[in-house]
Parts: C-alpha cells; structure tokens; sequence
C-alpha cells in the first residue's frame, strides 16, 4: 500500500470509527424523528452510512440499478447497524489493498478505482456530517472530535 492509500485508510478509519460512537449515541425514541422536515430520518442517515462505503464500491464495479435496489432493499435494523457499518468498512478496506476495476455507473458516470475511493470516503463524511447535525438538532449534547 502506497502513502496515498494509507493515508486514505487512515482517514476513512476516522469517519467509520466516528460513525459508530454517533450511531451508538441515539436513543431508541429518535430513530424515526426527522429533525428537517421532508428529508431522511435519524434512522434513515444511519442505515445509509452504515452500507454506503459497500455500496459506492458496488455502483463503481457495475452493479446495476436494480442490483443496488436489492441491495438496498436488505433491511439493518437499528441494533446491527454498527456491524454493520463494520462489514461494509471491511469491503472497502479489502479493496483499496487489492485494487479493483472499474464500469460506469448505470447512470453513465466512470471513474478510477482511486477516484471511487475518494468518492467514497467524501459521502461517508458528507452524511457523518448530516447526522452529527441531526443529532444537535435533537440536542444531543455530543463530546466527539470528528478529525484527528
């Protein structure tokens, strides 16, 4: 593994590890509070964090709509979401040490390897972000460093 891939294991490693101790801080009677009305639930953001690292990587080797449907499809309830989020971690990892190849997306949209890695590691923080937001919403009094 190059310094570049290291470098991004590292900081994916952060969002991961951050998710998790997020997810683990909600109460069961705010899974399904949207804290912005019309957009995902507290649940929803968690259980889209939790397979999104799997999922892009799926999308970036030609999985097809309606594979990603399926995929999707597969519930994880609110208990196994930090599994898995650590399952769908471990894909990720498993394929930034081994390299993969890329097809365009169903939608049209190529990239390098490299460049869904990054894609990758940018949405996890995107809605590590938008959870962390939701959270303060619900006042949540978070104690959390989000970088290192």
């Amino acid at each position: 593994m190059d310094e570049w891939q290291e470098a991004l294991q590292r900081h994916v490693a952060v969002g991961v590890r951050t998710t998790r101790e997020l997810i683990q801080l909600i109460r069961p009677d705010d899974w399904e509070k949207q804290p912005i009305p019309g957009k995902r639930s507290v649940y929803e953001v968690a259980a889209h964090l939790a397979v999104l690292l799997e999922a892009d990587l799926r999308i970036a080797t030609g999985a097809t709509a309606s594979e990603m449907a399926r995929f999707y499809a597969i519930p994880v309830p609110p208990n196994q979401l930090t599994d898995r989020l650590d399952q769908s971690w471990q894909y990720y990892q498993d394929r930034l040490a081994c390299g993969f190849a890329t097809e365009p997306t169903y939608w049209g949209v190529a990239d390098s390897s490299s460049g869904w890695l990054m894609e990758a590691a940018v949405h996890l923080y995107h809605h590590r972000s938008q959870l962390f937001d939701y959270l303060n919403l619900l006042g949540y009094d978070i104690k959390l460093d989000l970088f290192e």
